[in-house]
């Protein structure tokens, strides 16, 4: 069995609580600013950063066998709760057709869809010159581009795949070097001057 790392493991642990926290605070952000300010500064980091950490993981792409392990880990639980979801809209809302569609993924399962595809990315973006710059360039042109905002979750899937392959090139010794006390400074004022520009 492959040792834990807790430093990775806590990590994941507190990005996971800050998205359900944010989840639990969005009826209550139309009606109290303050719950409004604490809900959009949570969301300017906490996805980037499991994303960051999910790419961190994907260093095996290559492996025989892992996507094959991805289809059945992450692609099929997708497939199945749009499934469940489905249901449930049907039976809540009593509509009058019942509809599954893997093109659109209900709420929160974009993030299952996107995880797929990040890794499925790795075996052209690995291959090319200057792949976190074309990255971020696709991630910007795509991420104006209105009609591919739902489907298929392609714009989360490219907006976001700039952090899932930082993380991938990231080695353990740069997350050390986040622990030192002048990044450490760094991060807090950052994130002290985005709190109060929010």
């Amino acid at each position: 069995m492959a040792k834990r790392d807790a430093y990775f493991d806590n990590v994941k642990f507190i990005l996971i609580v800050l998205v359900v926290f944010g989840h639990l605070l969005t009826p209550f952000i139309n009606d109290e600013q303050w719950l409004r300010t604490l809900y959009i500064f949570i969301y300017t980091f906490h996805m980037p950063a499991f994303i960051l950490i999910s790419g961190y993981f994907a260093k095996g792409y290559r492996k025989k066998g892992y996507m094959w392990k991805m289809t059945k880990k992450v692609l099929l639980p997708y497939i199945i709760f749009q499934l469940i979801y489905a249901v449930y809209d049907y039976k809540l809302y009593d509509e009058s057709t019942f509809e599954v569609s893997v093109f659109q993924p209900a709420w929160s399962l974009w993030f299952l869809l996107s995880l797929f595809c990040w890794n499925a990315m790795l075996f052209i973006f690995t291959k090319i010159k200057y792949p976190l710059a074309v990255a971020a360039v696709l991630g910007i042109m795509i991420g104006l581009c209105e009609p591919l905002e739902t489907t298929l979750s392609l714009s989360r899937t490219f907006v976001f795949f700039p952090f899932f392959l930082a993380g991938f090139y990231m080695k353990k010794e740069h997350f050390k070097k986040l622990m030192s006390v002048s990044c450490k400074k760094v991060a807090g004022g950052t994130l002290l001057i985005i709190a109060l520009w929010i």
